[in-house]
């Protein structure tokens, strides 16, 4: 979540500095618009979307991994500062903690993390301002319910008993009653409310309110807003201006009915920012040469920012083995010796010719005993013994919570007379021993894992890709009669179909 809000803040604000650099002061309005609206939704949409592409792959000469590198530092940089500031860290206590009082292991449930007062914290505030967002339609809807109204052809007049700027929402606009009978609203201010209802502003107004309510902790949200309804007013203007009225006149004209009166929250109002820049808007020319200019700089630019945040480049091998997984893993384990392996452990079975060979300190195939610890304990989680750098027994005793000895599971890996390798398990939990049986049915490509119940009855069957590991094909459990209990269908490790789900789980 941090680095989506990082990213999200950083191309928000990217295509906020576009737009004032390149966009705000030139009159291109409608793309303006549509711009700002681009800028918001792919902002806060960008970086959950993510497709892949290849290292090598490069955009306008700029290579995507080294940009992908580029843009998540920050993101990255942040997470790994905040979070441990605001995320429970989970740590692992020695066994003893067992024995504390009920005092203690009550502790916990009443205790509150900064990440719990933070959510708090956001929840209590979005809710006022969404009370106070729905507050505000209230009030424009109590409005229109206290005018007389009045019927046009583009909209609706709603005639207040009160002073009041002319503002808009939706097809309602806004007047003093009073004003309006005496005949001193003039048409350029009607013109000016009615571009406001055509070209549907109140929808711009209300998607960036509600943003506001939801990412009111981003700075951008309010600069967004006010971007957007400057622009409203350029549009509201130019169209003013296309009709015939003259410049002059109608600055003086904005200058007088802005003054003193009042405006509702969510409308578009005839006096928002009525600054220099807004006024010396309107008497700007457009060249189609610098317009075509900044078109064929921008869209690109656009087009390439959100690549550059959404893009993840194919930098990570597509299997790994299982010893590349342990490697990876914290230390929680260590060996009373210390084995070399020439070739790949953990993926086969033991005696499967595709498996490594232990190597031990004096360069040799090892033949002895291995112990595995728990770093926690110093207990012996694994054993094995090894002969010729193979390993032809396993076991796995058993621990409960506070350490007491509980179990043994043994297994014994052999060779049938065809040559495929078998692995008989035992139990102290049973009475009877289980062979599992692996079948090779192609030495590049997949491997079956058979294993029988005590009555000699087939429990399951599936098959393993190598290398890799995953499942490919029918994984398929039986009971001691033979019945199937529970079939699937895989397809490189995915699950494709759940033919029958077992029941007795």
């Amino acid at each position: 979540m941090i680095i989506y809000l990082v990213k999200s803040i950083l191309l928000l604000g990217l295509l906020y500095g576009v737009y004032k650099l390149f966009l705000e002061n030139e009159k291109m309005h409608r793309f303006n618009r549509f711009f700002l609206l681009f800028a918001l939704v792919f902002g806060l949409t960008a970086p959950l979307i993510s497709f892949d592409l290849s290292p090598e792959t490069s955009i306008v000469g700029v290579n995507m991994q080294q940009m992908e590198r580029v843009v998540n530092a920050p993101a990255e940089a942040v997470s790994r500062s905040v979070e441990p500031l605001i995320v429970p860290q989970q740590t692992q206590e020695a066994l003893p903690k067992a024995e504390s009082t009920p005092v203690v292991t009550e502790e916990p449930s009443w205790s509150i993390s900064t990440l719990d007062v933070l959510l708090l914290m956001y929840g209590a505030i979005t809710l006022l301002l969404l009370i106070r967002f729905v507050t505000g339609l209230i009030e424009i809807r109590n409005k229109v319910k206290a005018g007389t109204h009045k019927k046009t052809d583009h909209a609706t007049l709603v005639l207040l008993d009160e002073p009041i700027t002319p503002q808009s929402f939706l097809d309602y606009i806004f007047l003093e009653k009073k004003q309006f009978e005496l005949g001193n609203i003039e048409p350029e201010i009607l013109d000016h409310e009615f571009t406001h209802v055509r070209q549907f502003h109140s929808f711009d107004v209300l998607l960036i309110e509600f943003l506001k309510v939801i990412f009111w902790f981003n700075p951008l949200m309010y600069l967004y807003k006010h971007a957007i309804q400057l622009n409203h007013e350029f549009m509201a203007d130019e169209a003013v201006v296309r009709s015939g009225s003259a410049i002059s006149d109608y600055q003086e004209l904005l200058i007088r009915v802005s003054s003193g009166n009042s405006s509702l929250k969510t409308t578009s109002n005839i006096n928002f920012s009525l600054t220099k820049k807004r006024i010396k808007m309107m008497g700007k020319s457009i060249s189609k040469i610098k317009v075509g200019a900044i078109w064929l700089f921008i869209l690109p630019v656009s087009v390439a920012l959100i690549i550059f945040f959404s893009a993840q480049s194919e930098s990570y091998p597509q299997t790994i083995s299982m010893q590349e997984i342990w490697d990876s893993l914290p230390p929680t384990t260590y060996y009373d010796v210390e084995l070399e392996s020439e070739g790949p452990t953990g993926l086969y079975h033991p005696l499967d010719e595709r498996t490594g060979i232990l190597i031990g300190p004096d360069g040799e195939p090892y033949s002895r005993e291995r112990n595995t610890y728990s770093v926690d304990t110093d207990s012996v989680i694994y054993a094995e013994t090894i002969v010729d750098g193979k390993v032809t027994r396993s076991e796995f005793p058993r621990y409960d919570s506070t350490g007491a000895y509980q179990y043994r599971s043994v297994v014994i890996p052999s060779l049938d007379e065809d040559g495929n390798t078998v692995s008989s398990y035992y139990s102290d939990q049973h009475t009877d021993s289980l062979v599992l049986n692996m079948e090779k049915i192609d030495t590049d490509s997949l491997i079956t894992t058979k294993a029988w119940h005590p009555n000699g009855q087939l429990a399951w069957e599936f098959q393993m890709m190598v290398p890799g590991g995953e499942r490919h094909g029918l994984t398929t459990v039986y009971d001691e009669d033979g019945a199937i209990i529970e079939q699937k269908s895989y397809e490189d490790g995915d699950l494709i179909e759940t033919i029958k789900e077992r029941e007795d789980l």
